[in-house]
């Protein structure tokens, strides 16, 4: 009876522990699970906006027979406002902001795709090989925000790169026709939408002092707007519900 007692009481000892096992493993895989889809939930910074700008711009040359040629790009300034988050305790600054991991899903393989970083503090651009971002932009954390030093405000700022999409695009006029400064030019040129339409997709790595290191992939469809009949199109984004943060 003793050893009948025993054997029982041992069964329900190893019952309860593989209970109590199998409800960590839950907890575990729940608490995994909710960081995968919420993320970090008290960031130090976070990023409040993102805006994107596009439309398109000409160089213009003169051609024969009195008519000039007009060398069509499509362009999108991408704008971050990064900010301190007012509910983290801790003090903290921007060691560096980074962007990194670029890919481009192109609608036609002649289609090309280039990132320039800023080439003046006001977010302008010049569209040569010496301000082409290659495989990542870095900005470093300073007292105040420069992007054409590459630099934000360690407590936040505005940021951004510009993407530009060439198929090499052409629209010859004479020299008394009037043209459109702005994305309407592309439809003279004949373009269509989905000539010009791509998506990318990119992370972006906001990084502390403190060596704490946080990164949110980010996707987003260009150009935006009807460009080619409204000429410039605008995207605000502030919840940034798809905007996840985790450490790594």
């Amino acid at each position: 009876m003793k050893q009948n007692s025993f054997s029982r009481k041992r069964i329900i000892h190893i019952c309860i522990i593989t209970f109590i096992l199998i409800m960590l493993i839950v907890v575990a895989s729940t608490l995994m699970l909710r960081y995968n889809i919420e993320g970090e939930e008290n960031l130090p910074f976070n990023l409040n906006e993102i805006s994107v700008v596009s439309t398109a711009e000409s160089n213009i040359k003169q051609g024969e027979e009195n008519k000039w040629n007009a060398d069509i790009l499509q362009k999108n300034d991408i704008f971050f406002v990064i900010g301190k988050n007012d509910n983290y305790n801790k003090e903290v600054v921007i060691k560096k902001v980074r962007f990194e991991n670029f890919q481009i899903t192109k609608p036609n393989e002649n289609m090309k795709i280039n990132i320039y970083r800023p080439s003046t503090s006001v977010n302008a651009y010049n569209y040569v090989d010496e301000y082409k971002v290659e495989n990542s932009l870095e900005y470093l954390g300073a007292q105040n925000t420069n992007t054409e030093t590459l630099q934000i405000n360690n407590q936040g700022g505005i940021i951004g790169f510009s993407i530009v999409s060439d198929n090499s695009w052409k629209y010859v006029f004479s020299k008394d026709e009037k043209l459109p400064s702005d994305g309407r030019l592309l439809a003279k040129a004949g373009v269509e939408e989905e000539d010009i339409s791509f998506q990318i997709s990119f992370d972006l790595i906001i990084e502390t002092e403190s060596e704490h290191k946080f990164k949110s992939n980010i996707t987003l469809d260009l150009p935006t707007g009807n460009i080619l009949e409204k000429g410039v199109g605008t995207f605000e984004d502030k919840q940034l519900q798809n905007v996840v943060f985790k450490r790594f």
